[in-house]
């Protein structure tokens, strides 16, 4: 679930991070973030969720990963933490917080219901999605991402997730429609929208809004988990750069090459993503013993992961998973929308006070958020000396 596309930056460097001008700073949009411009919010954004139950969700049928091993329907799947709890008591609160930090400690996944977003703002986005997808591609090529707009259209087999890991994969069968910060305070360039299909700008729109909402929510309750004061990560997300992608993969008309699947092995490198996808299944995710794991798809629901800047801030006390989507039995088109949080672009990351101490000191230097994500996205095409954050000595 990765919000970030592989642009190429031969020419940039580093600094680039620092600086921000706008041509170089709209080459890393997974780390984009709006200022809350009248944000839509939900019925229970004032209120926070209470004690929840999460329930180890058993595993669906394993899914093939053409030359990799299927997983085993006996490994564990990733908690459901139901928020609901959270928006009518502080006791409710604190036990839906305490179920987050165990998730975000041990597999950095987890499926949440009761989250108060509408269900008929959800089904409006994803069927408004449907309908661009099943669009000509040379409508929908008329809004291309490209270096200087990294949103819109991505086409099919045209990205490879996992090749920033050093694997020799083949492209993913996938495409994809981006769009990024509304709020011009994120200094990122603003959203272009297709003609067709029309409802498109303002469901998804509207969507974006409810997931902006939703990670302001779930950020309160992690602050919680990290026993920190609730408001703690809201004045460093007021002007985020967030991207909203909805991805598409068709049918599987053909038998896949050996090896290539729907969207390999990576990380996400940001706050947290909030994934919304269908039934068709094909996500895995890796567990400590490097099993893959099935992640049963759970109606109206949404897939909550940690991204590496998140993993990084706790001092690795929280863990960004790899995950992937495999090609399943039924070769049927699978469909999903993936909100990719992250911080203001000038947010200083050191090492949260509560996960550091005398017996386990910061192990990363401070750097700026874009700057991680620069690094980040650099490393995946080839140009970083190394894919892992520089530890202290």
């Amino acid at each position: 679930m990765l919000g970030l596309r592989s642009f190429s930056l031969a020419q940039s460097g580093l600094k680039m991070a620092r600086v921000l001008p706008q041509k170089q700073v709209t080459a890393v949009i997974a780390s984009s973030s709006l200022a809350k411009s009248a944000p839509l919010r939900s019925p229970v954004s004032r209120l926070f969720p209470s004690s929840s139950s999460s329930a180890v969700v058993p595993l669906s049928r394993s899914f093939s990963a053409a030359s990799s091993s299927p997983s085993s329907a006996a490994k564990p799947a990733i908690p459901t933490i139901n928020l609901q709890p959270a928006w009518e008591s502080e006791a409710g609160k604190r036990a839906v917080a305490k179920e987050i930090a165990h998730a975000c400690e041990t597999i950095g996944f987890f499926t949440i219901v009761g989250h108060g977003v509408p269900k008929a703002d959800m089904d409006a986005a994803w069927n408004a999605c449907i309908k661009y997808f099943d669009l000509p591609a040379s409508d929908k090529r008329k809004i291309p991402m490209t270096e200087d707009y990294p949103y819109g259209y991505s086409g099919y087999l045209e990205e490879n997730l996992s090749a920033g890991y050093g694997a020799v994969t083949l492209p993913d069968l996938k495409e994809s429609f981006c769009i990024g910060p509304y709020n011009p305070a994120a200094l990122m360039p603003a959203q272009l929208w297709p003609d067709q299909p029309a409802e498109l700008k303002v469901h998804l729109g509207q969507y974006y809004r409810h997931m902006e909402d939703l990670a302001d929510r779930l950020l309160r309750l992690m602050a919680l988990a990290l026993d920190l004061d609730e408001g703690f990560f809201a004045p460093k997300i007021s002007h985020h750069r967030s991207a909203l992608r909805a991805l598409n993969y068709p049918e599987l008309k053909d038998e896949p090459v050996p090896g290539q699947i729907r969207a390999g092995e990576h990380t996400d490198y940001g706050t947290v993503t909030i994934l919304k996808q269908d039934l068709t299944g094909g996500l895995q995710v890796k567990n400590i013993k490097g099993e893959w794991c099935d992640v049963v798809p759970t109606p109206d629901s949404f897939i909550i992961n940690l991204g590496d800047l998140m993993s990084r801030w706790t001092n690795d006390k929280w863990v960004s998973t790899r995950h992937r989507v495999v090609n399943p039995p039924s070769k049927a088109r699978r469909q999903s929308i993936a909100f990719f949080h992250n911080l203001n672009h000038d947010q200083n990351v050191a090492c949260i006070p509560t996960c550091t101490g005398p017996a386990n000191p910061p192990k990363y230097p401070d750097i700026l958020a874009w700057e991680l994500l620069m690094q980040k996205h650099l490393a995946s095409v080839g140009q970083a000396p190394s894919q892992q954050p520089q530890k202290k000595e």
